[in-house]
């Protein structure tokens, strides 16, 4: 294989490495006081922005 060709497969496979760590916020309604909050992925916890309330991302899974 040729030098070249091999750094054009790495430079793919490091562009798709990538792209799997990008995090984006689930919007999600607090139970004490009805405020949307954003959960981003990757985090299991965060706090209402308005009571102070702690809300884990397990209480959003419906059991």
């Amino acid at each position: 294989m040729k030098n070249r060709e091999r750094q054009k497969i790495e430079t793919k496979n490091k562009t798709r490495r990538s792209i799997v760590n990008i995090s984006f916020p689930t919007e999600i309604t607090c139970p004490v006081c009805g405020y949307e909050v954003e959960l981003w992925t990757g985090e299991d916890e965060t706090r209402c922005y308005i009571c102070g309330y702690k809300i884990f991302q397990k209480e959003t899974t419906i059991h």
